[in-house]
């Protein structure tokens, strides 16, 4: 079968050694959705390939070859998109492991999405540049990929002393509800669900945020098959409660 020519904007998501020299590189690309690719050689003496290339939401112009029953091979790649301190801030980074893990096990289908795609890209570059009051942005990105992937809150059912529901999502004040939310949190995460990236004014301390942390993380685990645990939760528990 012959090999088809793929040029697209892509972002990594996750990368797995493979054998001495080369990588399993899991992206995000633009036209053909969550696709892995083998990069071979990458840390051979004469790779045309930086490995650091490939960090985790590291946004890129590739070149593939692939056979549609077979693995396909990166052929070119260069740097779409320079960070300026991305990998280099510790919170930062932190937040880059969760965020890469939620995205790795919740988007599993090789479909073209670009909406997501530019809103995925678009938060990165952000968090990239903010200087301050990131420390919502897990948060706040969680809850709006909720929205592309179609099974954002029912925020339309909040009422004052309310509680979330969060296998059921939405907002109830009866007494049937399996995995309630306390009023108060429930509040805060009406009102963290009503960001956005770019306006991010939600005024809470770290307790409360870690509380929120704690619901974002459930209600993900809940809804989907292929979230069992959120290993990165541990090290963002941590930096977000500092």
């Amino acid at each position: 079968m012959s090999k088809i020519l793929e040029k697209t904007e892509a972002i990594v998501i996750q990368s797995i050694r493979y054998g001495d020299s080369s990588l399993i590189v899991k992206m995000l690309t633009e036209e053909y959705g969550m696709q892995s690719y083998m990069v071979k050689g990458v840390y051979g003496s004469r790779s045309k390939f930086r490995p650091a290339l490939f960090q985790n939401m590291t946004i890129l112009d590739i070149v593939a070859t692939q056979n549609k029953s077979s693995l396909a091979f990166i052929k070119e790649i260069s740097l779409s998109h320079h960070y300026t301190n991305l990998f280099l801030d510790i919170k930062k980074s932190s937040i880059l492991l969760f965020v890469s893990e939620l995205l790795s096990k919740s988007i599993t289908e090789a479909e073209t999405d670009r909406m997501l795609f530019n809103y995925i890209k678009k938060s990165m570059m952000w968090l990239d540049t903010a200087e301050a009051n990131y420390a919502n942005f897990p948060l706040v990105f969680a809850m709006g990929l909720c929205r592309y992937l179609g099974f954002s809150p029912n925020i339309d059912s909040y009422e004052e002393g309310s509680h979330f529901d969060i296998l059921d999502g939405r907002f109830r004040k009866d007494q049937n509800i399996i995995y309630p939310v306390d009023k108060e949190i429930s509040k805060c995460f009406y009102e963290m669900c009503m960001q956005d990236i770019d306006r991010m004014n939600l005024a809470i301390d770290n307790k409360k945020r870690l509380l929120l942390l704690d619901v974002v993380v459930s209600y993900f685990k809940l809804h989907f098959d292929n979230i069992k645990e959120i290993q990165s939760y541990g090290i963002l528990h941590e930096i977000l409660g500092v």
